[in-house]
């Protein structure tokens, strides 16, 4: 089974508020097919992007530039929508990790208030569970991002 195919069946699986904040794999795949290929030559490509307002830097309205070299429209609009997923699912990852620390902290509170009453350690046992299983569900999300992204990338490092 081809990627794309397999990244969405597992988003289909997982949970539903979680589903827009996955790498938007098919988006990239088709600006990528948009980007003609370079003829044999491989100069040593770098693209530096404005932190501010996301642009190639030094790049005009149809333009921008790789040390030098011309870079198409089609190139720049791929950069573009990269650095916007990126930022997307980065954002998405640390806010959930800022979540699950004020958690955690919240469980340890309950366990220590808790020690002598077996029925309340008993429901807690089953948060921290319930917790376990989300930090998975993080866990497979990042692991699915860095892999949709690693092979975005290098499909891009083919094509440009």
């Amino acid at each position: 089974m081809k990627f794309g195919k397999s990244l969405s069946s597992q988003i289909e699986e997982t949970l539903p508020e979680w589903r827009d904040k996955f790498l938007s794999y098919k988006e990239l795949k088709k600006k990528l097919k948009l980007i003609e290929p370079n003829s044999g030559e491989r100069p040593n490509k770098r693209v530096k992007l404005d932190g501010n307002s996301g642009d190639v830097a030094g790049a005009g309205d149809k333009v921008g530039v790789f040390n030098g070299d011309g870079m198409s429209t089609e190139e720049t609009d791929f950069i573009k929508l990269l650095e916007n997923e990126l930022e997307k699912f980065n954002t998405f990852f640390v806010e959930k990790e800022e979540e699950y620390i004020i958690r955690l902290k919240e469980l340890q509170d309950s366990v220590a208030k808790a020690k002598d009453c077996s029925e309340e350690m008993i429901r807690i046992r089953k948060e921290i569970v319930d917790f376990h299983g989300e930090m998975v569900l993080l866990e497979n999300y990042s692991a699915l991002n860095y892999t949709g992204t690693s092979a975005v990338l290098i499909s891009f490092c083919l094509f440009a």
